[in-house]
């Protein structure tokens, strides 16, 4: 099947990996999908495929030395912005809104592209690895789609938040109250303006942050400027859903569990308790480290590919 290209943004020092196949994918409700590809040249030498998946308002570019990465390690690799983000379609007219009514939705285009794309032209094992966002999509969808993914590594998973107790059920309540569409009260939509590396919350490292802030200053619509309360209360109900008794004890999938014991974005003790529930899992804490280790210092990506290696 033919697909529409995509565009891709590269810096001058920053450029995407050799052999890049940006496409178009349109999913059942005709809505397109933002998906690169790369696929070795010596098929007979591949090891398997990483399908590499971003957080909340991330996007495929900023994940380029990763992706070089695996690449050289002889996997081919797929990654994709999720609906509503990155410059994949939006859900609704305002372009600057993280919005979905059901994380369910991001589900079901994980598996549509998963059986109209990637069964047919790459080979297994297929690793699902899962960053924040995309780490809590990889894993709900283990329930019911044990079968596609061969280990799943996830990176500072959105399992969780701080504050529960008084999140949940404001979220719940501004649900209500205020329209589905509406910025999350108090959650700090940053209206375009840009975070200074010293108050993010994300990486420690200057160069890689500055990186990411100069690929949206090239397009800026690549970024949202914050969460809906649509989006909130989606969240909300994927934690329930995860959480029911039994949920997770029921999953045989290989999982690694990166977790950052200082992260102020999502909650690592819940990390640490998901990663007990689960019959054969693993977790590996680092310390010192913000919530995106793949974007961290070099100290700190090298004893992580010394773990993902092992993994592999």
């Amino acid at each position: 099947m033919e697909y529409q290209k995509a565009i891709y943004l590269e810096l001058d020092n920053y450029k995407a990996p050799k052999g890049i196949n940006p496409i178009l994918i349109p999913m059942n409700d005709g809505k397109k999908i933002r998906l690169f590809y790369w696929k070795k040249e010596n098929q007979s030498k591949v090891r398997g495929t990483i399908l590499l998946q971003q957080g909340h308002n991330e996007f495929i570019e900023k994940y380029y030395e990763t992706i070089r990465e695996f690449l050289d390690r002889d996997y081919d690799v797929i990654s994709f912005d999720w609906r509503g983000q990155g410059l994949s379609e939006r859900m609704i007219k305002n372009k600057n809104k993280q919005y979905i009514e059901d994380f369910k939705i991001h589900e079901e285009d994980l598996i549509y592209i998963y059986e109209k794309f990637i069964s047919n032209n790459f080979q297994k094992p297929i690793i699902g690895v899962g960053h924040s966002m995309g780490g809590c999509i990889l894993l709900s969808s283990l329930k019911s789609y044990q079968n596609i993914f061969d280990k799943v590594l996830l990176s500072a998973p959105m399992l969780g938040f701080r504050n529960e107790k008084f999140l949940l059920p404001f979220i719940e309540i501004a649900f209500l109250i205020f329209n589905k569409e509406s910025y999350l009260l108090g959650s700090k939509p940053n209206m375009g303006v840009e975070t200074p590396f010293e108050e993010n919350d994300l990486t420690s490292d200057y160069n890689r942050y500055s990186r990411t802030q100069n690929l949206v200053r090239l397009k800026p619509d690549i970024r949202l400027w914050g969460v809906t309360n649509a989006w909130s209360k989606a969240v909300k109900k994927r934690f329930l859903y995860i959480r029911e008794k039994n949920w997770a004890e029921k999953i045989d999938t290989e999982i690694l569990f990166i977790n950052s014991t200082e992260d102020k974005v999502v909650s690592s003790e819940h990390i640490q308790n998901f990663a007990k529930r689960f019959k054969n899992s693993k977790i590996i804490n680092f310390e010192n480290c913000k919530h995106e280790i793949f974007m961290e210092k070099d100290q700190y990506r090298s004893l992580l590919w010394k773990e993902l290696d092992n993994f592999l």
